[in-house]
């Protein structure tokens, strides 16, 4: 029987439990309010259903099936960190642009060694595509300020920033036709990237074209999911255009009996296609910035899961489309079909936006999120 010192004792010990209990009620009852006031607010977004076609399997032998080409990558320059596009001048040298808005400039000596990067120009946006037309200027798509031509002493002419009235949103990628025309990418109406489109599974992206001649852009194609990157087929009866949040290459035909109409051109893709380069051989070369994300394609099969994650602050959910540590580059012969896939698993190269043959190597570029620099191995691999 507890004695009245005892009782004295005890009960500041159990006041202090009835206070952390009440806390802790008081916690969860404002924890489930919470939680039922989320669910209960509409979400910004109505989502497209979409039965995702599953991926091929890297194990699975095949043109998909996993290897280490890419694993013995050699650093080429560190000065970008994120060199979403590359490119050549005639004399070889390479150009890449920054996420800061630098250009940069890589010359070779005459064993093909990269020698110390060397600032070009500073778009102060963020220079994404870059290819130089006929009279040595650098065209750029920047996705802060459209089209830009860049001379050989570094000055800066915004060549288009609207088309039909309206803003050019994000200027992704680029290619340029032997006639002058530039054809490229307006990747999505909302200006910038986010979760929240890829949970809302629906088309804001567009084909462009300026004419150097009239000095006109024009819409060519409508309704992309994510437009990225571009490429000429090397007859010029087509270009590609990469919906990447829909694991496509879709072609729009510039001549022939389908001139003015489109097609997909390659499908289910074992990830998110970036940007689309040609080879001398006319192949396409197409940078997989990450391979599928399993909660993504489950998200796209739940419309009520992926209006519920929209709710969420956008630094809640970058990790969620953040690039897998897998990297990876796919090759296409001219009429689409795989011929095969450059792999890292080891994760040292990933993130990868573009894939560049040039001079018996395979240029590698990133962007924000993935391995930081430019690297390439040798094609013999």
């Amino acid at each position: 029987m507890p004695t009245k010192a005892n009782e004295g004792v005890n009960r500041p010990k159990r006041s202090r439990r009835a206070r952390i209990c009440r806390l802790g009620l008081s916690l969860l009852v404002t924890l489930l309010l919470g939680v039922i006031v989320f669910l209960l607010v509409p979400s910004p977004i109505e989502p497209a259903k979409w039965s995702v076609p599953t991926a091929s399997s890297f194990p699975e032998p095949g043109p998909w099936q996993q290897n280490n080409k890419l694993s013995s990558a050699q650093l080429v320059t560190d000065a970008p960190k994120s060199p979403e596009f590359i490119t050549f001048d005639r004399e070889g040298q390479l150009y890449t642009g920054d996420s800061n808005g630098k250009i940069y400039k890589v010359p070779f000596d005459t064993k093909g060694n990269p020698q110390k990067a060397q600032v070009f120009a500073d778009t102060k946006g963020t220079p994404n595509g870059l290819k130089f037309d006929a009279n040595g200027n650098l065209i750029v798509t920047d996705i802060k300020r459209g089209l830009l031509s860049i001379n050989p002493s570094g000055s800066i002419e915004v060549l288009a920033d609207q088309v039909n009235g309206k803003p050019i949103y994000l200027a992704n990628e680029l290619d340029i036709a032997q006639d002058g025309s530039i054809y490229f990418s307006d990747t999505s109406n909302y200006g910038r990237v986010t979760f929240r489109e890829i949970a809302e599974n629906k088309p804001h992206g567009r084909l462009l074209k300026y004419d150097p001649m009239t000095k006109q852009t024009t819409v060519l194609l409508e309704g992309l999911y994510f437009a990225n990157g571009i490429a000429l087929s090397s007859e010029e009866d087509f270009v590609l255009v990469a919906e990447s949040y829909h694991y496509q290459l879709t072609r729009y035909w510039l001549k022939g009996p389908k001139k003015g109409t489109s097609d997909i051109f390659a499908d289910n893709l074992a990830g998110f296609p970036d940007n689309i380069t040609r080879d001398e051989q006319g192949r396409f070369w197409v940078g997989i910035f990450t391979t599928r994300i399993a909660f993504v394609d489950q998200m796209h099969r739940n419309p009520w899961l992926a209006g519920t994650m929209a709710k969420l602050p956008e630094t809640l959910l970058s990790g969620a489309s953040a690039p897998a540590k897998h990297g990876l580059v796919a090759e296409f012969s001219p009429q689409g079909q795989l011929i095969g896939s450059w792999h890292d698993p080891e994760g040292s190269l990933y993130g990868i936006t573009t894939a560049v043959s040039h001079n018996g190597n395979l240029y590698i570029g990133t962007a924000p999120g993935g391995s930081q620099g430019v690297h390439r191995v040798p094609l013999t691999k």
